[in-house]
């Protein structure tokens, strides 16, 4: 998969010029796992946000937004993945952005990987700050008062090899340990194991500026996982 076209030059120039045109980035989603000081939960830009945004500016300089759902054949089989790419019209470049969504996923949880996934794709390849709630106390010199009050934590689960819920763990740590297990032959335990490393890097996307260490090594910790896994790491 090519993640550009060979030349990139017009694409980026474009994407840069209609960054300064965009509107203001609204933050209509609420997440409940995070509260500031006074209690209120952490808001976020919605898909609907981001295209409120930035759409017109996109089409003003023929930058069109595409996203696709496809089959990539691994070593294991095939792997459901999330492309989203930017297309510069006049010209045929694009940059695109790909992620995994795990196999044999139900409905109800393929489309949330793909609705969280396009949200998350067009944040990176626009630069776009859309998660961050500053709560308007950056603007007025006031940066302590949004720290939250608990460290982020979740549970962690382990499958068996015949996909069953094997163990939880309250503890990252702990939790990678349990993964240490090597298993001969491709199970049942991969596809669950997969969306599970998934969904750990898709929570972190909450974490407070504050955490953002803790996110970059539970992220790389989990895309090791996933590589290791689908047999890239050879290592």
């Amino acid at each position: 998969m090519n993640y550009e076209s060979e030349k990139t030059i017009e694409v980026k120039t474009a994407i840069e010029r209609a960054r300064k045109e965009f509107k203001p980035l609204k933050k209509s989603g609420v997440n409940a796992y995070f509260k500031n000081k006074k209690g209120e939960p952490h808001l976020f830009s919605t898909l609907d946000d981001i295209f409120d945004s930035c759409l017109d500016a996109l089409d003003n300089h023929f930058l069109s937004v595409t996203y696709q759902v496809r089959l990539l054949e691994t070593a294991q089989g095939y792997e459901n993945i999330l492309t989203t790419t930017i297309t510069e019209l006049k010209t045929g470049e694009y940059i695109l952005s790909a992620s995994l969504l795990g196999t044999h996923l139900k409905t109800q949880d393929l489309g949330g990987a793909i609705t969280y996934m396009r949200r998350y794709q067009i944040q990176a390849l626009l630069n776009l700050d859309a998660d961050f709630e500053d709560d308007g106390n950056i603007a007025s010199g006031n940066k302590h008062s949004i720290i939250e009050t608990n460290k982020p934590s979740r549970k962690y689960t382990t499958f068996d090899v015949q996909g069953n819920q094997m163990g939880v763990y309250t503890d990252f740590a702990s939790y990678l340990k349990a993964l240490s297990k090597k298993w001969v032959d491709y199970q049942d335990w991969v596809t669950p194991t997969l969306k599970e490393l998934n969904d750990i890097i898709n929570w972190t996307d909450s974490f407070h500026e504050n955490d953002k260490k803790h996110k970059i090594t539970i992220v790389n910790k989990c895309s090791q996982q996933i590589n290791l896994i689908n047999g890239e790491n050879n290592g």
